[in-house]
């Protein structure tokens, strides 16, 4: 799933996470002014200052190739309802599954095509599953921009259920809301 033959050693990266006097980040480039501009301008300081989400960092050989952004939150239930294994989630008397949101994930176009978005793919996942042995955690969630679902399709993510919000999403922004169930690591 998360695995792939990769260009670049997946031990060979380092990640760190992001603090105010992290290395330069200005030369960053991945081909999309939205998700430069929140590395290399204050956005990402006063994101991390508010607890929106957690920045990391990721270097390879001393090189900024990658980053992304973290946080908590939850999927509606009404989004995931014509997927197989939430049709029950009504008995729980829940209207949320809990979430690990990716919000940001980005690299930088020197580096791409190369096999770093899968590794920090499965690293999230693997700290998402982690993270679920001492809280409910059940899904991964992203805001796939539509050049990117191919790729998050690829690793098993699926488009939620398309409901006025998400269709209105889609038509605006440009992006799809997708899922990974981790029940699916279960299964590996």
């Amino acid at each position: 799933m998360f695995d792939s033959l990769s260009e670049v050693e997946p031990l060979d990266l380092n990640f760190e996470q992001y603090k105010t006097e992290s290395r330069s980040v200005d030369s960053f480039d991945c081909g999309n002014v939205e998700l430069n501009d929140f590395l290399c301008t204050e956005e990402v300081g006063k994101y991390e200052k508010e607890l929106l989400g957690r920045t990391w960092l990721v270097f390879y050989k001393g090189v900024l190739v990658a980053y992304y952004t973290i946080s908590n939150g939850s999927l509606r239930i009404e989004y995931l309802k014509c997927h197989r294994g939430f049709s029950n989630a009504g008995e729980y008397h829940i209207d949320t599954i809990p979430s690990l949101i990716v919000g940001r994930l980005a690299v930088d176009k020197k580096w791409q095509y190369k096999g770093i978005g899968r590794t920090i793919m499965a690293k999230i996942a693997a700290q998402a599953y982690e993270s679920s042995e001492t809280a409910g955690l059940r899904l991964i969630v992203v805001q796939a921009k539509n050049d990117a679902i191919n790729f998050y399709e690829k690793l098993g993510f699926i488009p939620v259920f398309e409901t006025s919000k998400e269709k209105k999403r889609i038509k605006n922004r440009h992006t799809r809301t997708m899922f990974f169930d981790l029940l699916a690591l279960d299964d590996i």
